[in-house]
């Protein structure tokens, strides 16, 4: 996932925007056709961060993903997405739904078009759909991948943030200590304290370099563990 986004990139000659150009649109009965199991399967196979990726550039923002709405004319990124609800929401011009929704509004059609792109994107069949015992397991484990995915990332978010506060508190009271220190602070009691806290600070920034308690493979180590405990 990049670090940052400089525009988004509508992708003018993919594969989503021909299917969407060339489809007809659908009957009522055909649309009738589109069964609830055929949504959930297409859905498992088109997670939302994936198929939005694949128009816009994004990159995370804590827990979410953003980046620059191709709805309206966004220069600093206002479209946000919530991998663990699958829903995309954007600050600027109020656009917001799921996966179906976003290529609704993408390619200015109905949702069952919509359905259907997805599915093409997917290999899937709408019409007559009966999920195969090879495509119910590889949406179950589809499935089964993205919330344990899911799990690690709010994990790791946690951890991150956890460690970032208990930076920050040691920092500002080290900045603290500094200024007494500069300012020539007398009393041996209060003098003792500003090096220990000047002390702590040092040291959790050296167990941060040396554990790498911020690094992805540590933390996908240490969730692993904590995965096979359970």
């Amino acid at each position: 996932m990049p670090d940052t986004v400089n525009h988004f990139e509508l992708q003018s000659n993919s594969s989503l925007e021909q299917v969407a150009e060339a489809r007809p649109p659908r009957s009522r009965a055909e649309r009738s056709r589109i069964t609830p199991e055929a949504i959930e399967a297409i859905r498992a196979l088109s997670p939302i961060e994936q198929v939005i990726g694949e128009h816009v550039q994004l990159r995370r923002s804590g827990i979410e993903l953003k980046g620059c709405c191709p709805f309206h004319a966004d220069k600093t990124p206002s479209l946000y997405i919530s991998r663990t609800k699958a829903v995309f929401r954007c600050h600027g011009c109020g656009a917001g739904g799921d996966v179906f929704e976003f290529i609704r509004l993408l390619h200015h059609c109905s949702f069952c078009e919509s359905v259907e792109i997805l599915a093409t994107r997917a290999g899937i069949q709408v019409n007559g759909f009966r999920p195969s015992p090879e495509l119910a397991a590889k949406v179950a484990v589809l499935k089964a991948h993205y919330q344990d995915e899911l799990a690690f990332e709010g994990f790791r978010n946690h951890r991150l943030e956890a460690i970032n506060q208990q930076y920050r508190s040691l920092g500002r009271a080290a900045a603290y200590a500094e200024n007494c220190l500069r300012a020539g602070e007398a009393d041996p009691y209060v003098h003792d304290l500003a090096w220990d806290a000047l002390k702590r600070f040092i040291d959790f920034e050296a167990r941060i370099e040396r554990e790498g308690l911020c690094e992805l493979d540590v933390l996908k180590t240490e969730w692993s563990k904590l995965r096979d405990v359970a």
